[in-house]
């Protein structure tokens, strides 16, 4: 899996997932060493009971985020793949998250099957 195909399967799980409608927070992630060079930046927003994604500049949020995490390409994909348990990255120091911890675990909804 790549990092695009990993964007494309959370962005269309988004769309059926209902989340508590009063629940409101921004969660920014900052992948680190992308496939091709640079950096990408995700934005999932979590406002009326629904989730959305973006990327690029669309990624970059307009107020502080809630909670931001910031992680390597390959440490997300080894996540996505279930190679690497959340908690496991966590302990090594390969996921580094600044604000409110406990949003993350919002994240599980919007995670694709494997």
């Amino acid at each position: 899996m790549t990092i695009e195909e990993l964007f494309t399967r959370i962005q269309a799980k988004s769309e059926s997932v209902k989340f508590n409608d009063s629940l409101s927070a921004l969660i920014h992630i900052d992948i680190k060493g992308v496939s091709g060079g640079g950096d990408q930046k995700w934005l999932v927003s979590l406002a009326n009971g629904r989730a959305q994604l973006a990327s690029g500049e669309a990624g970059v949020a307009t107020r502080e985020p809630d909670v931001s995490v910031a992680l390597k390409e390959t440490t997300l994909l080894s996540l996505a793949s279930r190679e690497m348990a959340p908690l496991k990255a966590f302990l090594l120091g390969r996921v580094k998250v600044k604000g409110d911890i406990s949003l993350l675990g919002q994240l599980k909804y919007l995670w694709p099957e494997s």
